[in-house]
């Protein structure tokens, strides 16, 4: 089995970049300076991984877009970082077609280079003459941090499960895609996997557009395997096995994107809008004057690392310790504090601290940034009630309320948010399938006064695999079951030695965890993530048809953040067997992030997941909102009937009621 990386994925592309790369051309610490030359792409990579100043310790005085028109540096050498795309490599043989853009030129692609664009790099004379390397980095991937990545396709939601994805050269295109970038991971790591994939099982009469759907982790998976069984033919990858890699689509837990999580890291990007990895705030001068402030929130903040996967309250709890233990150290401190007070600071008396000691600034100002964001958060919690929400949402996943409890709530909560309702209603409807209707449709639209486009969103879960709608016929399967039984879907109840259940209202783990922990002990079910190719019976690999899960149970979630237990704390661990990656097509969230953090302290498994991207609930729900029509998903549920009689058109955007929403379950 090859030698394992001791866990941070992001250095490693680092110094495959600066050193494999930047490093091969013999720029670090050489008298000679370079210019390096990117399109987008590729800059997005290097941008998520290094810093600029440590490109500028490789020898790089320069750094230019491919895109725009430059002026010869006939002194110096160009180093090229670019996708093997037409439109890039063009754009190199321009630089050469007249006259000599560099004294050499270094050319270094993210992927692999087709044999066509090969013969037009060689068919330029005036680059092949100067050209003094030409090598695949095979890095064509975005790291987010040491066990996250996304390979950058925030449209292969629509792309792929869209209304119109089947049959398409776009369907095409990006399978293609997502396996090319997906194969860097892996020569990246230098390993080659056992992959499995989550088999969805379309009924017998869905239309073509639920099956193209359906099939999409599998036909990554296939195409995945081919490129990485060229490589290890090519000598690029081990010889057999070293790791095992699972391929999800979205819809295998739609719940996870909609459902309010409660840990630091998640709460700060579902309600802070934040751009990226940057947080933006206001703080207070020493003249009185408001400026405002950048900070970015990457692994490079210890505070935020420490902070990130911890349930909200214990966030703020440890923030608070934290400014206690700077007062105590502090005289000055404490004696602004007060030296009689009775030592407990509460969020605001905090941000009195901070802006009260100008003369601290520079010593407290990471910890101010998360003062801030708690201040920010706790009051948005407030303002929304979103305690009793997620105790609602939590409920419904759980099998603990029924559609009853939503009516209440939204009866008695008529200023919520319409996204909040939408989310609360997704909740309802992937828990408890089938349970919608033209009819009930538009009692629910009328009571959370719903737009149709609101209601749209809905309906497209169906899309992905989500029995949202009534089947006219439920004998003839109608829809995507994806492997499972339709009923409440009932998750496990996570109690006691869990780090991320110590407080109420964190009962809700991906469905992600309880496929991992079960692949790490050969538990996982063999139809429902069948191999690519079975391994041999020497790999040691997670190869078990007969699988049972896991029994689950309920236990109705309390309102507040009553402490429960003591969770695993997060301690540095040695890697104890082959590394598990896992890929989600279609988009992953902050709480399956967790997860590979997690799991890998408590299974002593180095642990990867990756996706096309990173979601929040907002950009979700955004991506699900143009997958279809209201008419075109009626018609495919229906199997090509009559379109759904709600819609567009109906004047104030309610509809019609026709009957009592009270008789729901």
């Amino acid at each position: 089995m090859a030698v394992m990386d001791t866990g941070d994925f992001r250095r490693l592309i680092k110094n495959r970049l600066l050193g494999e790369m930047l490093g091969s051309i013999g720029a670090a610490g050489a008298a000679d300076w370079s210019v390096l030359i990117m399109d987008p792409v590729s800059t997005r990579v290097m941008s998520h991984a290094c810093q600029i100043s440590e490109i500028l310790d490789y020898g790089i005085s320069l750094v230019e877009n491919i895109e725009k028109k430059r002026e010869p540096l006939l002194s110096i050498s160009g180093v090229y970082f670019l996708t093997p795309t037409d439109r890039s490599v063009q754009r190199l043989v321009d630089d050469w077609k007249v006259r000599p853009q560099y004294k050499t030129a270094h050319v270094f692609f993210t992927s692999k280079l087709s044999p066509i664009h090969l013969q037009v790099i060689k068919a330029c004379t005036g680059l092949a003459q100067r050209l003094r390397s030409l090598k695949e980095v095979n890095i064509e991937l975005l790291t987010i941090d040491k066990r996250s990545f996304t390979t950058d396709e925030g449209h292969s939601l629509l792309t792929l499960f869209g209304e119109n994805s089947e049959g398409s050269a776009q369907y095409r295109a990006e399978v293609t895609l997502i396996a090319s970038r997906l194969a860097t991971v892996f020569a990246s790591l230098k390993e080659f996997p056992n992959i499995r994939f989550r088999a969805a099982k379309p009924g017998e009469d869905a239309s073509s557009g639920l099956e193209a759907r359906s099939l999409v982790a599998q036909r990554v998976a296939v195409d995945l395997n081919e490129r990485l069984s060229l490589m290890q033919r090519n000598g690029q990858l081990p010889a057999s096995s070293t790791c095992d890699l699972v391929i999800f689509d979205r819809g295998f837990d739609p719940v996870a994107p909609v459902i309010h999580e409660w840990t630091y890291e998640a709460m700060a990007y579902d309600l802070l809008n934040l751009d990226g990895e940057v947080f933006r705030y206001e703080v207070e001068t020493q003249a009185g004057k408001t400026e405002k402030k950048e900070h970015l929130l990457a692994e490079t903040d210890d505070m935020w690392v420490a902070l990130r996967h911890k349930h909200f309250a214990d966030a703020t709890n440890e923030i608070t310790r934290t400014m206690d233990e700077f007062r105590q150290k502090n005289k000055a401190a404490a004696y602004k504090q007060g030296a009689g007070g009775d030592g407990a600071l509460d969020l605001r008396n905090m941000k009195n601290l901070v802006s009260s000691l100008p003369q601290y600034r520079e010593q407290l100002s990471r910890l101010s940034v998360h003062v801030e964001i708690a201040s920010k958060i706790n009051r948005i919690i407030e303002a929304k009630d979103l305690t009793a929400l997620g105790k609602l949402e939590q409920d419904l996943v759980f099998g603990d309320a029924t559609s009853k409890e939503i009516i209440t709530y939204i009866s008695a909560n008529q200023k919520l948010a319409a996204e909040d309702k939408v989310r609360l209603l997704m909740s309802y409807v992937i828990t408890h399938p089938e349970k919608m209707d033209d009819a009930r449709q538009q009692q629910w639209q009328k009571l959370a006064h719903l737009t149709d486009m609101d209601m749209n969103t809905i309906n497209n879960l169906e899309l992905l695999g989500v029995p949202v709608r009534k089947r006219g016929n439920t004998k003839t399967g109608l829809g995507l079951t994806f492997g499972r039984k339709r009923k409440r879907a009932v998750r496990k109840d996570r109690e006691g030695a869990e780090g991320d259940a110590q407080w109420e209202l964190s009962r809700f783990a991906p469905l992600m965890q309880e496929v991992l922990e079960d692949l790490a002990v050969n538990k996982l079910n063999f139809d429902e993530y069948p191999y690519v190719q079975p391994p041999s019976s020497d790999t040691g690999s997670s190869y078990a048809p007969g699988a049972k899960g896991a029994s689950v149970r309920s236990n109705k979630t309390s309102v507040g953040w009553a402490k429960k237990a003591t969770g695993v704390r997060e301690e540095a661990q040695t890697p104890k067997g082959k590394r598990i990656v896992a890929f989600v097509v279609g988009g992953m969230t902050r709480s399956e992030m967790r997860v590979a953090h997690r799991l890998s302290v408590k299974l002593g498994r180095e642990i990867l997941i990756g996706s096309t991207s990173c979601d929040t609930p907002a950009t979700f729900l955004k991506s699900l909102q143009n997958l279809g029509s209201l008419e075109q998903v009626a018609l495919e549920v229906d199997g090509g009937g009559q379109s759904s009689p709600y819609g567009y058109g109906s004047g104030n955007g309610y509809g019609s009621t026709g009957g009592s929403l009270t008789t729901m379950v």
